[in-house]
C-alpha cells in the first residue's frame, strides 16, 4: 500500500532541518520527535516546558529530556528569557540552526585560560614579499617552511605561510613544536588551516612548547581520539561531539570508566526507551560506580538479576516477586470469597 501527503495540510508549513533526519532521528526518543516539531511550528516565540508538555500530553520531565538531547546535538538553543522578559534557565527554548563545529572538542580538553587577542591568522598582516623575505633571514623560519610542505604533502600557499608565521611570531611557538602539530593533523587527516590553529592556540595558552611537552600532549590527544571514536559510534554520532557531549566524554576517560561499558550503558538507555543524552548515560555509569561495576560483563549480570534500572539522575530498582505467594494468596483470596456466598 502507498501513501501521499493530504495535499489540504499545504496551508501551513514549517521547515525540518535536514540533520535531524539524516543524522538524529533514529537516535531521538518519540517525545524528543514531538518537542521538535512543537518548537519548529512555533520557531517565532519563546515557549516554555509547562506549555510544551500541556500540548503534548507529556511530562516535564520527557520534555525536559527532549531539550537536553537536541542542545546537545545542536539543534535547539536555551533561551535566557520567557516571554515576559523573566530571566529563564531552564525551560524557554529557540530554534538556532548551527553548522558541525570545525575544530574537534578534543583541542579544548585542556580549559587553562589566557588572554588572547587572536584565535586564528585571519586578521594577520605579511605580503609574500615579507614572509620571503623573513624565510631568507631566519634558518628556522626557512626550515619551518620546507618541512611544511614536506608534511602537508604540496606547495604551501600563502595562507599557509602566513598561519605559519603568525603560529610562531604571535602565538610564540618553536618551530619544532609547530611541525608537530602539522604531523599529528597530517597523520589525522585533519589539515585544514583554522583546525591546525586551534591545536596551536590551545598549546600556546597551556604554554605545550618543547618537544617534550608537545609529545606527551600528541600522546594524550591519539588516546582521546581513540576513546571518543568509540564513544561517537556507541552514540551513533556522525560528527564531531558537542561540548557537552565532550565534557562528559573527558570525564569518563579521566574516570576510568572503559569505552565498552560506556557503549553499554548507552544500550541500557535505547532498552529502557529514553532519548540518548550524555546526561542520561552518565546517570547510569555513575550508579553502576556505586555498585562497583566496572565491565559490561557485570552490568549485564546485575540486569539479568533484576535488581538494577537507571536511567538520568538517579537509581531504580525493580520490584522482585515470588510467584509462589502471589498463588497462595490467590487460593486463600478465593475459598474466602466463596465463604461470603
Amino acid at each position: 500500500m502507498n501513501y501521499n501527503l493530504n495535499a489540504g495540510c499545504w496551508e501551513s508549513v514549517f521547515a525540518v532541518p535536514g540533520a535531524v533526519v539524516d543524522n538524529y532521528i533514529k537516535l531521538a526518543s518519540g517525545s524528543a520527535v514531538k518537542v521538535l516539531l512543537y518548537i519548529l511550528k512555533n520557531n517565532s516565540r519563546d515557549v516554555s516546558r509547562s506549555e510544551i508538555s500541556s500540548a503534548l500530553n507529556i511530562s516535564e520531565d520527557d520534555v525536559s529530556d527532549a531539550f537536553n538531547f537536541w542542545e546537545e546535538v545542536n539543534i535547539i538553543n536555551k533561551s535566557q528569557k520567557t516571554a515576559d522578559n523573566t530571566p529563564e534557565h531552564t525551560e524557554s527554548k529557540a530554534i538556532t540552526p548551527k553548522s558541525d563545529p570545525v575544530i574537534s572538542a578534543e583541542v579544548s580538553a585542556n580549559p587553562k585560560v589566557k588572554a588572547q587577542v587572536q584565535t586564528s591568522s585571519a586578521s594577520f598582516q605579511i605580503t609574500p614579499k615579507e614572509a620571503e623575505r623573513l624565510k631568507q633571514s631566519s634558518h628556522e623560519i626557512r626550515a619551518l617552511f620546507d618541512m611544511a610542505q614536506q608534511i602537508l604533502g604540496n606547495v604551501i600557499n600563502h595562507t599557509t605561510i602566513r598561519s605559519l608565521v603568525w603560529q610562531h611570531e604571535y602565538l610564540g611557538l618553536k618551530a619544532d613544536v609547530i611541525l608537530m602539530i602539522l604531523s599529528y593533523c597530517a597523520e589525522t587527516g585533519k589539515t585544514h588551516t583554522a583546525y591546525i590553529e586551534a591545536i596551536a592556540v590551545n598549546w600556546s595558552q597551556n604554554e605545550i612548547n618543547t618537544l617534550a611537552k608537545a609529545q606527551d600532549e600528541i600522546e594524550r590527544l591519539k588516546k582521546s581520539n581513540t576513546y571518543n571514536a568509540k564513544l561517537m559510534a556507541a552514540f551513533g554520532l556522525k560528527r564531531q561531539p558537542t561540548p557537552n557531549q565532550q565534557k562528559f566524554f573527558d570525564e569518563w576517560r579521566l574516570k576510568g570508566y572503559s569505552a565498552d561499558l560506556v557503549a553499554c550503558a548507552c544500550e541500557r538507555t535505547a532498552d529502557l526507551g529514553k532519548t540518548m543524552t550524555a546526561n542520561y548515560v552518565n546517570g547510569i555509569l555513575e550508579n553502576w560506580h556505586k555498585k562497583g561495576i566496572t565491565t559490561r560483563e557485570q552490568a549485564l549480570a546485575e540486569t539479568k538479576n533484576g535488581k538494577f534500572s537507571s536511567g538520568g539522575n538517579g537509581i531504580r530498582k525493580e520490584q522482585s516477586y515470588d510467584i509462589n505467594e502471589f498463588e497462595n494468596f490467590a487460593i486463600t483470596f478465593s475459598k474466602n470469597t466463596k465463604k461470603d456466598f
